[in-house]
């Protein structure tokens, strides 16, 4: 049954996925502009763990197969054929064939999947496995689509060669930082024409701000990521070990998982930190919140790792400093645009535990206006981050509304 309102396509690599809340905050935010949102899902889901948030996203959720035997793979060209696409398949068939088998035929069933929508637009999160199925699947239905490039997906050394490709063919692309634009259209300056600056929003209703509170006996140092290089907690782990031997009554709490838990524990076994530091493990977004709200300084020590990989912006750095959490943080990729040194928190140079802690102590110190620098880091992220404005951006980009027939 063909939809009367035309809608935009949301392809994403995996949906709902725990770590990637902005994609979620755009959702809503363009649902509650009035856009009718569908959403394709190129990998089931794999983590237990859900926001409450994901409960008032309206849009229905479609996971594209991935066929797993030869039969599937003619059930995909079957599909095609009955869906009307046998000849769009047969004009972009050298692209398909060498793209990656998966990759292919999940473009050609997602093709299909988008037939009798009234789809007007796709639009992608990451320029890495879902643009290049977002692309095909637009080479092969005429939708246009557009993309959102963030961090790993451009930065790293095994980047797609292709992704000159996806800018030329896409409506428009957007990215997360000027850091980001700076770097794109010094490596596509052909392309620049089609690449702006979207920032990634918080529901700032969720994040309610409070001044920093006077900080007592112990000083309370959280923070927040996946237990993987660029994160930084490798640093973060022997600053605090400094810290405690300067006499420093000090109270780390470090939330969440990855392949580095095991040494990261055992780091902290080595030094002697078990009465200073805890691993917290997974945290749900609630817990997240409360973490925030009970610490003195948040602190997040990115790096740029071996690979090139690093964090375009940590959603929750942008959280701690909506809700008044002083902030710490490193001189990586975008994070200078918000951590303005001495004015929205500390900023020092990645790598360096040394330096670390004397931040944390400068923090903590009694002299450093940590109100002031919580109600600007706030005023910034109300003025830049506020994901409504966000989704006014993404709407003026999108191609016209179309009627189909």
């Amino acid at each position: 049954m063909l939809q009367s309102e035309p809608a935009t396509a949301y392809i994403l690599k995996m949906y709902p996925r725990f770590s990637e809340t902005f994609i979620v905050s755009e959702i809503l935010a363009r649902e509650a502009a009035g856009d009718r949102i569908e959403i394709f899902s190129l990998r089931p889901p794999n983590d237990p763990r859900f926001h409450p948030e994901l409960a008032r996203v309206k849009a229905p959720v479609t996971y594209i197969a991935r066929p797993k035997s030869a039969e599937r793979v003619w059930e995909t060209f079957r599909a095609a054929e009955a869906a009307g696409l046998a000849p769009a398949v047969s004009r972009v068939f050298a692209e398909l064939a060498t793209t990656d088998t998966n990759d292919a035929l999940q473009a050609i069933n997602l093709a299909v999947a988008l037939q009798n929508r009234n789809i007007r637009h796709l639009h992608v999160h990451f320029a890495s496995i879902p643009t290049t199925v977002a692309r095909l699947a637009s080479a092969i239905t005429g939708i246009p689509y557009s993309f959102t490039a963030h961090a790993v997906d451009i930065f790293v050394e095994t980047v797609d060669d292709d992704l000159r490709t996806k800018f030329v063919q896409a409506h428009h692309a957007v990215t997360i930082s000027e850091y980001n634009l700076r770097f794109l259209r010094r490596r596509f300056p052909d392309v620049t024409s089609r690449l702006h600056l979207v920032r990634n929003g918080l529901e700032l209703d969720r994040f309610p701000y409070r001044d920093p509170r006077p900080i007592g006996a112990t000083v309370r140092v959280a923070a927040v990521g996946r237990f993987v290089e660029k994160k930084g907690f490798q640093h973060l782990v022997p600053a605090a070990a400094e810290l405690v031997a300067q006499g420093v009554p000090l109270d780390l709490r470090i939330a969440g998982t990855g392949l580095l838990a095991a040494q990261l524990q055992s780091a902290v076994e080595q030094l002697g930190l078990a009465d200073h530091v805890r691993l917290l493990g997974p945290q749900t977004q609630d817990q997240v919140h409360e973490l925030l709200d009970s610490c003195d300084v948040f602190v997040a020590p990115c790096v740029v790792a071996a690979d090139g990989n690093a964090d375009g912006m940590p959603t929750v750095l942008l959280e701690a400093m909506a809700t008044g959490a002083p902030c710490i943080s490193t001189a990586v990729t975008g994070i200078p645009e918000v951590v303005h040194n001495g004015r929205t928190g500390i900023l020092t140079p990645p790598g360096d535990p040394h330096l670390l802690a004397q931040a944390i102590r400068r923090m903590s110190a009694p002299s450093m206006n940590r109100v002031s620098l919580a109600r600007n880091a706030r005023a910034l992220i109300e003025r830049d981050y506020d994901v409504r404005h966000q989704a006014e951006m993404l709407r003026a980009l999108a191609p016209v509304a179309r009627k189909v027939a």
